[in-house]
């Protein structure tokens, strides 16, 4: 059977705004074009029964994807179906955007194919049991959006977040909050902060230490220090900033959240579209690619399955990218022995020293410490 070598449709992502940095300056030059100045040659026709919006000014994608689409989050949708616009934080008065990419119809004739090979996740639950088809050959997304905006991250200082929630309207009658409530943060115009920012709520789980040469259940970690990791938890949205401080509402919740969490400018974090390779086997042999480690389970979990998200020890410096697989496996207690492989992640996010996955096969538990492989 040929092998199949996975492919990555990673949606286009906005650079990250950083409280005081300005984003790209706006392309260049400005022409008329049917009543409004823009820089792009949009389009005069579209296909019959197409929706079609036109810019006013205050209008975002991210807007606009939540008023078409019910999901912010599906920006890049809307621009992938308008190429014309070559930067996505510049669209102008006027210029039209097709809005028609969310649903489409289904075809009136197809055939029924039957395939003699079933590929599964034998990793259904996050306790490792149970199955569920994947549709072999087909894009479909690696997680979902609460697998990258509710993780975590691993910072290399705690005084990379400046600004923290300080309060909250409704702060003596509830200790924790949600989505709807209204807090107030310890930003404002002097320091960047204006109404519409949106920031990242995240709360400080630990530090996070190297791993031992051979971890065991009672000796993981060294006392080697990488960095702290902080949950993701939420979203909030600025309302209005004053001088020194700002007020905001919750937008999205994960978990509870309270006064002295941190914030985190907002950046949309694209899902990998992948078309899965072929499936980890017992019989896979080391082919020579990066091998790293598990490093940090979420919740600390200590025994994991399917669907489950971790830390693994390879990033950006290793050439990882999102929407790549690896093997997990660990050496055979038994010298001489081919090494125990256990199932298979998929990676979602990448940083330059770590990236973030998820448990997509396997047959086995997963612990911190067991290895890595690159497919």
């Amino acid at each position: 059977m040929k092998a199949k070598i996975p492919v990555m449709f990673v949606a286009l992502l906005l650079p990250a705004i950083v409280f005081s940095q300005a984003v790209a300056p706006p392309p260049q030059p400005l022409h008329f074009v049917d009543g409004h100045w823009t820089p792009y040659d949009p389009p005069s026709e579209f296909p019959e029964g197409s929706t079609v919006h036109r810019v006013v000014p205050g209008d975002t994608l991210w807007d606009l994807a939540n008023t078409y689409l019910g999901d912010p989050y599906l920006w890049p949708q809307i621009w992938e179906r308008n190429p014309y616009i070559k930067d996505s934080h510049w669209i102008y008065p006027g210029d039209p955007i097709a809005i028609d990419v969310a649903v489409q119809e289904p075809p009136t004739d197809f055939e029924e194919v039957v395939s003699d090979e079933t590929v599964t996740s034998e990793y259904g639950d996050s306790d490792g049991f149970g199955e569920s088809a994947i549709d072999e050959g087909e894009p479909h997304p690696l997680g979902s959006s609460a697998d990258v905006y509710c993780f975590a991250d691993l910072v290399p200082d705690d005084s990379i977040y400046p600004f923290t929630i300080m309060s909250a309207e409704r702060i003596e009658f509830q200790d924790s909050f949600s989505e709807g409530d209204i807090v107030y943060i310890d930003g404002g115009v002097e320091q960047g902060v204006a109404a519409g920012d949106r920031f990242f709520v995240l709360n400080r789980i630990r530090p996070l230490y190297r791993l031992a040469k051979n971890p065991s259940i009672s000796q993981v970690y060294t006392s080697e220090k990488l960095g702290v990791v902080y949950s993701k938890i939420g979203q909030i949205k600025v309302l209005c900033a004053q001088e020194n401080s700002a007020i905001a509402e919750i937008t999205y919740a994960c978990d509870p959240i309270d006064v002295g969490n941190v914030l985190q400018p907002f950046r949309p974090i694209p899902v990998p579209l992948v078309i899965d390779p072929d499936p980890s086997d017992r019989c896979d042999v080391p082919n020579d690619k990066p091998i790293g480690r598990i490093i940090y389970t979420r919740d600390d979990q200590i025994e994991i399955g399917g669907g489950w998200l971790v830390f693994i020890d390879l990033g950006a410096a290793e050439g990882l990218y999102p929407g790549q697989f690896a093997t997990i496996f660990r050496d055979n207690p038994v010298k001489g022995m081919p090494r125990l492989v256990l199932g298979e992640l998929g990676v979602l996010t990448v940083e330059e020293n770590y990236s973030t996955a998820i448990l997509t096969r396997g047959w086995a538990s997963v612990y911190i410490g067991d290895r890595v492989e690159i497919k």
